[in-house]
């Protein structure tokens, strides 16, 4: 095993796409442990599971979804740290003058979502919890389509959306939420590695949650300058937009609860029925024998 940390990097988790462009936050923590730092970029959460089951990186950042994924392919995920709860990160959405008023309309629906992310989370549990299963909806995959268009022309009937996308097309068009994410779980952002790299390099493992909660602090007091910083380095949204987005998410992080471990594993169990991973599992197995005991912040910033 090499003698650097290798992080999976991705615009959709914005703590540690931030902190890469920050790195001097992480660096000098890791100085002591003589440990370098290496940024893995990647193109999404989904490839988070590809590149940690091949041993490509050793930690990865993603929503509820992938570390799901993993442990159901035989990766010994370990979960590090989750955000707090995300309350307006992603809704169920239909047209303004779509038949569809609850979740049980949803039989024989084609929906819009991205298939692998915390959104197939959301919407497995929504199915589950209306007597429904995948098989009842047709999904279409974000990456297969122009969503926005695909939505709008009504090509498809209903929308998993993000919220900053769906603020973006909120100014212009009208539609109803379904449900959002937070009616059914806290759809937490997670921090998670494997256990051999976990086994052999806690001080290492420490310094980067103590560096999460650093660059965390430092959006959390300069929203204008870490939007102005998204919207150069990421772009798809100007800087405006792109702070009322962090205005509204949590910052600060916490030990995985029992209460997100219970969230988990009813997820898991709702996979495992509706065919989405091929075996049961067992999330509390992915926990560290003793918490990282680094955690310092409690933000939890978050204006509605």
């Amino acid at each position: 095993m090499s003698n650097s940390i290798r992080i999976g990097v991705h615009s959709h988790n914005l703590s540690v796409f931030t902190l890469s462009r920050k790195p001097e936050l992480l660096e000098d923590l890791l100085q002591p442990t003589g440990i370098s730092v290496k940024w893995i970029a990647e193109k999404g959460g989904k490839q988070t599971v590809k590149l940690l089951k091949a041993g490509e990186i050793d930690i990865g950042a993603t929503g509820t979804t992938p570390p799901i994924l993993a442990q159901a392919e035989g990766v010994p995920v370990v979960y590090l740290a989750t955000s707090q709860p995300r309350p307006v990160h992603g809704a169920i959405v239909v047209p303004e003058d779509s038949t569809i008023h609850k979740v049980a309309d949803l039989k024989g629906k084609t929906i819009a979502l991205s298939e692998g992310s915390y959104q197939q989370h959301l919407l497995a549990i929504a199915l589950d919890k209306a007597g429904l299963t995948y098989q009842d909806v047709k999904t279409v995959d974000y990456r297969t389509i122009d969503i926005v268009q695909a939505f709008l022309k009504n090509e498809v009937d209903v929308w998993v959306a993000a919220d900053l996308t769906l603020a973006e097309v909120q100014k212009n068009h009208k539609f109803r939420v379904l449900l959002y994410s937070s009616d059914l779980f806290s759809n937490r952002s997670i921090y998670f590695t494997h256990r051999p790299f976990a086994d052999k390099y806690p001080e290492a493992l420490a310094a980067f949650i103590r560096a999460l909660e650093r660059v965390d602090r430092w959006i959390a007091t300069h929203f204008s300058d870490a939007a102005e910083l998204l919207a150069t380095e990421i772009g798809n949204f100007d800087a405006s937009s792109w702070e009322l987005s962090l205005r509204k998410r949590p910052w600060g992080l916490v030990p995985p609860s029992q209460e997100f471990i219970a969230e988990q594993q009813y997820a898991t169990d709702v996979f495992e029925r509706f065919g989405l991973i091929p075996n049961k599992i067992n999330v509390s197995e992915a926990l560290l024998s003793e918490p990282l005991s680094v955690f310092e912040t409690n933000l939890a910033v978050s204006e509605k």
